[in-house]
């Protein structure tokens, strides 16, 4: 048995038609990078907000991957007022930064070696 385009296609309308039913709008739900492209922001910006832009997460664990619903999104920002007081928004968490290695004293002598330069 094989499917034609006619059959593809009319297989494809019958799915979207039975999500609809179902209240799943297609595309509705996107990720962090998608939704920091749409918003014009950093992706990090997106992650730190995850909690105030309701962001769902699949699966269990600490870095199970988020989703985020673009009509709430939408609607938490225009409750804000502006994108700018979004911003001011404390983020719900802060990855603290990793602390640099320190490099030894500048005020050491190098040592030559073997080639002399």
């Amino acid at each position: 048995m094989s499917l034609d385009a006619d059959d593809i296609e009319a297989v494809a309308a019958r799915v979207v038609e039975l999500l609809l039913r179902q209240g799943v709008a297609p595309g509705r739900y996107v990720d962090a990078a998608t939704l920091a492209c749409t918003l014009g922001v950093e992706r990090d910006w997106v992650y730190a907000r995850a909690a105030q832009l309701g962001a769902v997460r699949l699966g269990d664990g600490p870095r199970a991957r988020l989703r985020f619903d673009l009509e709430q999104v939408r609607a938490t920002l225009a409750d804000a007022g502006s994108a700018a007081e979004a911003e001011r928004v404390p983020p719900a968490h802060v990855r603290p930064a990793r602390p640099r290695s320190a490099s030894g004293p500048t005020n050491v002598p190098l040592i030559r070696g073997r080639s002399g330069r």
